[in-house]
């Protein structure tokens, strides 16, 4: 059969085209039946548009109701950086600097420079709009949503920020939000019921952090039908889902009571800088103090102010790079740190209750035990300047036991007792024995308290040391019988916290039952207002103290604010001690090269304690002059004898128009 042949040459074609039309009808069979459902689910995906709704967070309020953490609705102006880095240099140019004159002719000032600093910020994902104006004008959003084409990437929407209706007040307490991570998207469950988007609210610090499950809201969804343009034609009903808020969380924080701490902390602070330093001290320029106040009965916070502080509105609409540096600069002091749970300092004479029961708890005395205190002690079996330790100004006390002891604030006693709890080591159980009974209190351990980035400070002991100078440059990593005695005194290697001190002398008070503080109160439904959960108290250890121990250190401690020669009497002259005896300890920590820091642990009132509060100012003087002014301001009003004033809304603190008395020249 000849290949030329016009027969076969048409039997060919027909065959190749009976094959392409198969193909295409098998093509067109499997678009049209097999994928269909396939194909109708993209076709619907691009003519509707899924929009989640952010919920409102739950409010934060104090232990009467009152509303410390709401939100408001703001209209926020926001770039796409996807959008803009399509544009050329010149359009986009022209869309930053019509933008800039519109917010600037709406009170509203703004450059294309600042523009485009925000533009920049690393700090934000490059997914994301990023907010470079807050709290429009409506005005301004109909003229940004009327310029679409000329705007493009340039939206202006309505946003639910947080508002804090007190200010600055309970900052670190309470915390702020900021858009969450890229990272912090990454270890949230992705069962959730409250998925998080790139562009949502977190909480970063304080309660907003550590409540965020309860604080957030369930998100919505508003499904839009868009055309091919992607404009919005209509709200689907069908499918869209309204937006659930957030729970309320109610703190054990009493907002009266937290102005008055932070207003007698500032003001101790700058007596203090404006006081001459004493002796060979260095002057006072601390800027640091912090506060604790303790429900003794069931751990609550009843107060916590550090200093310097912060106002968390600056984090509202997302905080600038140079706010950012200025929190975070160390000559700033660090304003976002909570010096109460963070600090980690010598707690000085504040300790010696501790010591005191530790010393009675190993049998080295009774309560009637009584050393002759000739203001320097000297190490049995060692000679030398360097085995002496002496009282401030080697004052003698003479004849001292437990309650004399506290109340004068005798150095020698409690010289006498580290170093006994050396020398006669084997007989008490060991080396470490010491350090074992002063952590029973909570300290070189976390209180557990409901809020973030605490610290678990430390007691030393010859095995910390010897592991500590393998590591760091020691002069000396022997333990010898001076580290012992130094430790009684709180100081040496001893670190607490002030929130710790706190929970120390509420277990004073209250015969040795060591409380897990706690913050929140109770969690409320955020739509029926309906109790969810209440926190109980939880009583983390207890220790083991007979009635006559104490009452022998309650009443040494009631003598340092009511007796002659007690360290604090100064500042609590004209208090009513009859009715509401305050059991307190002055403390002086020295601190090499820097003024001393200035501390007072206190509970009161005595025998049936309500309250237990610590106070603690770096570089600022002695615990009698400067610390215990602050808590005599807190127990005036704690106990009644002043009345308590209602915190100013806004938190401007020269409105409360408060007193802080004088502490006097003390030693301690």
């Amino acid at each position: 059969m000849n290949a030329d042949n016009p027969r076969l040459r048409l039997s060919i074609l027909g065959i190749v085209v009976f094959a392409m039309f198969a193909a295409l009808f098998t093509r067109l069979w499997y678009l049209q039946v097999m994928s269909s459902e396939e194909f109708e689910v993209v076709a619907e995906a691009n003519r509707v548009r899924e929009v989640p709704v952010e919920a409102p967070r739950g409010r934060i309020l104090d232990r009467k109701g009152r509303v410390l953490v709401d939100n408001r609705v703001s209209i926020q102006v926001t770039i796409d950086r996807t959008v803009l880095r399509d544009l050329d240099e010149d359009e986009r140019t022209e869309v930053l600097t019509k933008l800039a004159e519109g917010l600037s002719q709406t009170s509203k000032p703004t450059t294309v420079a600042e523009l485009e600093e925000r533009i920049a910020d690393q700090r934000y994902s490059p997914y994301v709009p990023i907010p470079v104006a807050a709290d429009v004008s409506e005005d301004l959003k109909i003229w940004i949503d009327e310029r679409h084409a000329e705007l493009p990437s340039v939206a202006a929407e309505r946003v639910a920020v947080r508002r804090y209706p007190y200010g600055r007040l309970a900052a670190h307490v309470l915390g702020y939000t900021g858009k969450v991570t890229k990272e912090e998207l990454e270890v949230v469950p992705e069962n959730t019921t409250k998925p998080y988007t790139l562009n949502d609210a977190i909480g970063k610090a304080g309660i907003e952090r550590m409540y965020e499950d309860d604080l957030r809201g369930t998100p919505g969804v508003t499904l839009l039908e868009v055309d091919t343009e992607g404009n919005t034609i209509r709200v689907i009903p069908e499918g869209t889902t309204a937006p659930v808020p957030g729970d309320d969380i109610v703190l054990n924080i009493d907002i009266d009571v937290q102005a008055q701490a932070e207003q007698a902390l500032q003001t101790a602070l700058n007596r203090a800088a404006e006081r001459p330093p004493r002796g060979g001290d260095l002057p006072n320029v601390g800027r640091v103090g912090s506060t604790v106040v303790l429900d003794p009965n069931t751990g609550g916070v009843i107060a916590m102010a550090s200093l310097p502080g912060y106002d968390p509105t600056a984090f509202v609409d997302g905080i600038s790079e140079m706010e950012w540096a200025e929190l975070s600069d160390p000559a700033n002091h660090y304003p976002l740190n909570n010096w109460a749970l963070q600090g980690q300092y010598a707690p000085g004479s504040t300790f010696k209750p501790f010591t005191a029961w530790a010393a009675l708890t190993a049998g080295l005395v009774t309560p009637e035990s009584t050393v002759n205190d000739t203001g320097v002690f000297e190490v049995p079996g060692c000679r030398g300047e360097s085995c002496r330790f002496r009282n401030d100004g080697s004052k003698a006390y003479g004849i001292v036991d437990l309650r004399r002891s506290l109340t004068v604030s005798s150095d020698f006693y409690y010289y006498n007792l580290g170093a006994r709890f050396w020398i006669e080591q084997e007989a008490l159980g060991g080396p470490e024995r010491f350090r074992e009974l002063l952590e029973e209190w909570g300290f070189a351990s976390k209180t557990g308290i409901d809020l973030p980035a605490e610290q678990p400070g430390r007691i030393p002991s010859p095995t910390w040391k010897e592991q500590f100078c393998e590591q760091a440059e020691c002069v000396d990593p022997t333990w010898r019988t001076g580290d012992n005695i130094n430790m009684s005194i709180g100081q040496g290697d001893v670190l607490v916290t002030p929130l710790q001190l706190a929970v120390g002398y509420a277990a004073v008070g209250n015969g040795g039952r060591i409380l897990q503080p706690q913050v929140v109160r109770e969690v409320l439904d955020g739509v029926t207002g309906e109790v969810k959960r209440t926190v109980e108290p939880v009583v983390r250890h207890t220790l083991e103290i007979q009635p006559g121990w104490q009452q022998a250190i309650t009443d040494g401690l009631v003598g340092v604010t009511t007796r002659e020669g007690g360290t604090a009497v100064g500042a609590f002259s004209g208090f009513p001690s009859d009715q509401y005896p305050v059991a307190a300890k002055t403390g002086t920590a020295q601190v090499a090269n820097k003024a001393p820091t200035a501390v007072f642990g206190a509970t009161g009132p005595a025998g049936a304690p309500q309250y237990a509060v610590s106070v603690l100012l770096e570089e600022s003087g002695y615990g009698g002059s400067v610390a215990a002014p602050v808590a005599r301001r807190l127990f005036d009003v704690l106990s009644g004898v002043v009345p308590l004033p209602e915190a100013p809304v806004g938190g401007n603190l020269d409105d409360l128009g408060a007193a802080v008395p004088e502490g006097g020249e003390v030693t301690d």
